[in-house]
C-alpha cells in the first residue's frame, strides 16, 4: 500500500525518500505530495504546540498547589503579588531550578517561573513553596522595561535589572550551564517582546533618550555593586 509506505517514511523522518519515490514512480503527483507533506508537518507542529501548552498549564497548577496560601510579595513597583496571581491571567513559558546571589555572595537555590509578564522566584519551606527572600529585594520581577545582561567573566550568570524606575534594582542569577543561561536569556527577551507587542500596539515605543538614561542608571548600579563586592574582599 503506497500510503502506508508514505506514512512509515514520514514517521521515520525521511520525507526526502517520499519525494524521491514520487519523482521516480509518480512524477505527476510530486507537487501534490510536496504540499501534502507541508500540511502534515504543520499539523504535527500544531499538535505538539497544543500538547506543550497543556503540559505547561498542568505544571503551573502543580506549582500553585504547592505554594503556601499565605505567600505574598511586594514588587518593585509597590504592587502586591499573591499566590492567586500565579494563575490569574498568566501562562507558564519556562521554569526550572536556578540560584540567586545575595549581597554576601552566597547562592540560594530557588525554583524560577517565567510567566507571561513576570519572573517569579520561589523557595521551598516545609515542603511548600514560598516567595524567595533576597536582601529585602523583590523576587517577583516585572518583565516591563526589564534589562537582561550577562555577568562579566561568569558564563553561567545573568543580571535582571529593573529599569524605568527611579532607583533600578538588580538581581544576579546563576544557572547550571552556559547553554541553560542562554536559553533563559532568550526566552525572557522573547517574552518581553511579546508583552510589549500586546501592550504597546499603536503606541510609540520609548525614545532613544529614555534608553540612554536607563543604560546610565544600569552602569551606575553595576558600579555600585562592584564597589560593594570589592569592599567585602578587603
Amino acid at each position: 500500500n503506497v500510503w502506508i509506505r508514505l506514512c512509515l517514511e514520514f514517521i521515520c523522518g525521511a520525507p526526502g525518500n517520499i519525494l524521491k519515490y514520487f519523482m521516480t514512480e509518480n512524477e505527476e503527483d510530486y507537487a501534490d505530495v510536496t504540499q501534502g507533506l507541508k500540511l502534515v508537518k504543520e499539523g504535527s507542529a500544531a499538535v505538539d504546540n497544543k500538547v506543550n501548552e497543556h503540559e505547561k498549564k498542568k505544571r503551573l497548577k502543580e506549582v500553585y498547589s504547592r505554594t503556601d496560601s499565605k505567600s505574598i510579595m511586594r514588587m518593585k513597583s509597590g504592587q502586591m503579588f499573591a499566590r492567586e496571581d500565579l494563575l490569574r491571567g498568566q501562562k507558564l513559558i519556562h521554569d526550572g531550578p536556578l540560584q540567586l546571589k545575595n549581597s554576601a555572595g552566597r547562592l540560594k537555590d530557588v525554583q524560577a517561573l517565567l510567566l507571561r509578564d513576570v519572573i517569579v522566584f520561589l523557595q521551598e519551606k516545609d515542603q511548600k513553596y514560598i516567595f524567595a527572600s533576597l536582601d529585602q529585594r523583590s523576587t517577583v520581577i516585572s518583565l516591563q522595561k526589564l534589562i537582561v545582561r550577562e555577568v562579566a567573566n561568569e558564563e553561567k550568570g545573568l543580571f535582571l535589572i529593573t529599569a524605568g524606575i527611579e532607583k533600578p534594582e538588580m538581581v544576579e542569577v546563576y544557572t547550571s550551564s552556559k547553554e541553560e543561561r542562554n536559553t533563559w536569556m532568550q526566552l525572557i527577551q522573547e517574552a518581553m517582546q511579546s508583552m510589549e507587542g500586546d501592550d504597546d500596539e499603536g503606541v510609540p515605543s520609548e525614545n532613544e533618550e529614555d534608553r540612554r538614561l536607563q543604560e546610565i542608571k544600569v552602569k551606575e548600579l553595576r558600579g555600585a555593586e562592584f564597589q560593594l563586592s570589592f569592599s567585602g574582599l578587603k
